[in-house]
């Protein structure tokens, strides 16, 4: 069954700018959004784990994942960003945008895979992820896919039995396509454990494969882990 496909938003905010912000796009600009647009069905919202006590914390980057209803939804969808209804918390958002956000990048996706190992409660319940991005040379893509998706995250799933779950994402409408892997660790001490397995001796030969592709197909990779700071529908 394929899952709900997403949109994301990614940022980074000025860190004295935080708290101001947060307490306006979490009550007052995603409430709004999921009422005018019911094509979106929920909104979950992280910040970039892992960066205390390094000067990456004053610019971590913070995401925010949209579900739509269905697939049939997505064109309605975007095409609904510009619905009216929403101009007051538009022109906030606007003016946010001008003194305190920064590499703001909305992309939306479908889902392309997804293992069979699946939390108890879906996708997104309010888990710490490990999301791993990459974008793929055109003529290369569907080798380096069927060897993802049927060897790497295979073997990576039974490797490391503590992640909960594991989905892979397509863009629709990114240039160059952009994939997302995303993990799902059920606690902060799974996800070190996870981290662990997956440097494991016996891990080696994968990860020496992954690094096979990289400029041969892979042109850009980034892996990141996020924590979770809201949601709505509760």
């Amino acid at each position: 069954m394929v899952g709900k496909p997403l949109m994301t938003v990614s940022l980074r905010v000025d860190p004295e700018a935080e708290a101001g912000f947060n307490e306006f796009y979490h009550h007052v600009y995603i409430p709004r959004l999921l009422e005018v647009i019911p094509e979106l069905i929920s909104a979950r919202r992280y910040e970039e784990y892992g960066v205390e006590g390094s000067l990456k914390w004053f610019t971590k980057q913070f995401l925010t994942i949209y579900e739509f209803g269905s697939e049939a939804l997505i064109d309605t969808g975007i095409k609904a960003l510009n619905r009216a209804g929403r101009e007051a918390e538009k022109e906030t958002w606007k003016r946010w945008g001008t003194n305190h956000l920064h590499d703001v990048r909305n992309i939306t996706y479908r889902e392309t895979y997804a293992h069979e190992r699946v939390s108890w409660d879906g996708a997104f319940g309010s888990r710490i992820l490990f999301i791993v991005t990459v974008e793929v040379k055109p003529e290369q893509e569907p080798e380096f896919r069927r060897w993802y998706e049927e060897e790497y995250l295979s073997k990576i799933m039974a490797d490391v039995p503590t992640w909960a779950a594991c989905r892979r994402y397509t863009s629709v409408n990114a240039v160059p396509t952009r994939y997302l892997t995303i993990y799902e660790a059920a606690s902060q001490t799974e996800l070190e454990r996870s981290f662990a397995l997956m440097r494991s001796p016996h891990r080696f030969g994968s990860n020496a494969d992954w690094n096979s592709w990289v400029g041969r197909a892979i042109t850009y990779q980034d892996a990141s882990s996020f924590r979770p700071i809201f949601r709505r529908p509760g």
